[in-house]
């Protein structure tokens, strides 16, 4: 019997027998005015309200009219079911222009009541459900973004109180994907999203708002060395999270950048909050990657007055972005730009160029699952075969794309065959791959 119902009546009788047709199936609490049952709410918390219409100091249109007019949006929604012996309809339309979910004649029939009352508790149930569902991301089982704006706005109207937003964007996730496929960037997320849990309260709140970004709301004052010591256990858990799900070969060039703004400082509303730790966190960003940052109006002042970077800055800051040991793993677009460069300059200083083309191929009884895991493992083992300077791409579900820089027609068979030799040596399963070469200079 976890469900509630609070009935409100000036008079005896009706009261006792609401009471005696309820209470073997819902926790039932008893009030004979409506202002005492209004002001006692956040403690018997219903999931429905009966009221008399007709009550002295405060009637039913009354308390329906305070009630609709509650700060906390739990209590103001409370389905509200009139009980009144009035046949005028227009008392009627009157109820249910100021919020009443139902009516109930009087004199009150249990049998009938108790029917109402369950199918009314149901209907919430099921709706309560659905909205759950629509405020879910399904991948992470956290909050999505609009489900986690209107939890933070509803906070800061209503307690006016302090707190402090967090924004996390993985860093580099998009060579996760483009590197190990799509089902293993699912996973890195799924897996960061459990180690965010064990890092908040019941009450804060956690979501995942885009592709790889997360945002934590922590309630309440946080000082200085808490935020400090809050924010590296993120980075360390995070970055312990990568290295288990990635392996720690590749994990060490992964991480996650925070941005943190504080309420009611640096804004009072979700927007605000928002924009300032998006800068915050461009501000890691654009120092390297890795870390934390708070929001300062100093900060920002000092970036309006002189955005102008040293040479030796900029280049520091470029060189951050080749992370990974081994071949050069791009996306499909950088490859095309890649691409495209070495043709414009290979010819001129007379660069060979030979690209080659590895697909994996299916046997009969391969699934999907199967083939993912070939590319995964094939994707690391040519990070680690190619040469340093040259360049690979994955393409769609089945291939690999090579640039090998400086290779003739002939010395790319070289190349070819050490991928194959390791490959023979390090995957146990044996599974066709087709290779085709073309010159693209040279």
């Amino acid at each position: 019997m976890s469900q509630r119902v609070v009935i409100v009546d000036d008079e005896l009788i009706p009261r006792k027998i609401a009471e005696k047709a309820l209470k073997d199936h819902y926790q039932v609490a008893t009030y004979d005015n409506a202002k005492t049952a209004l002001e006692d709410l956040p403690n018997s918390k219903p999931d429905i309200l009966l009221v008399d219409l007709h009550m002295p100091e405060m009637d039913g249109y009354a308390f329906l009219k305070e009630i609709r007019r509650l700060e906390r949006h739990d209590l103001a929604n409370i389905p509200v079911v009139i009980m009144t012996s009035d046949e005028d309809s227009g008392a009627e339309i009157k109820g249910f222009d100021l919020g009443a979910y139902d009516y109930i004649r009087k004199p009150l029939l249990p049998d009938l009541l108790l029917r109402r009352v369950e199918r009314i508790i149901k209907r919430e149930q099921m709706l309560k459900h659905l909205e759950k569902k629509a405020d879910i991301d399904v991948l992470t089982g956290l909050f999505n973004r609009s489900a986690c704006v209107q939890q933070i706005n509803e906070y800061l109207q209503m307690k006016k109180d302090t707190g402090l937003l967090l924004m996390l964007d993985l860093d580099h996730f998009k060579m996760v994907n483009d590197r190990f496929g799509h089902e293993m960037g699912d996973q890195v997320l799924m897996e960061v999203a459990k180690v965010l849990q064990g890092l908040v309260r019941s009450d804060d709140v956690l979501g995942r708002i885009g592709g790889d970004e997360f945002i934590i709301f922590y309630r309440g004052f946080w000082n200085e060395d808490a935020l400090k010591d809050r924010c590296e256990e993120i980075c360390l858990k995070v970055k312990s999270c990568l290295e288990h799900v990635l392996g720690s070969s590749v994990s060490g060039q992964f991480g996650i950048s925070i941005g943190v703004a504080m309420a009611p400082q640096q804004g009072s509303d979700f927007l605000s909050l928002y924009q300032k730790a998006d800068e915050a966190m461009y501000h890691v960003k654009s120092a390297g990657h890795g870390g934390y940052f708070v929001f300062s109006e100093e900060q920002e002042e000092e970036e309006e007055i002189s955005n102008v970077v040293s040479l030796p800055e900029i280049q520091k800051r470029i060189e951050g972005r080749d992370y990974f040991p081994g071949a050069y793993m791009v996306d499909y677009e950088d490859f095309c730009s890649i691409y495209h460069f070495l043709k414009r300059t290979g010819e001129r200083a007379q660069l060979p160029v030979q690209m080659v083309l590895f697909t994996v191929e299916e046997s009969s009884d391969a699934d999907r699952r199967g083939t993912e895991n070939r590319m995964r493992n094939f994707g690391g083992l040519l990070s680690k075969t190619i040469r340093r300077g040259d360049v690979v791409v994955r393409c769609g579900n089945k291939q690999y794309m090579i640039l090998l820089v400086g290779a003739s027609a002939e010395s790319s068979h070289v190349a070819i065959d050490r991928v194959m030799r390791q490959r023979s040596l390090e995957e146990q399963e044996d599974y066709p791959i087709r290779v085709e070469v073309n010159s693209l200079i040279g």
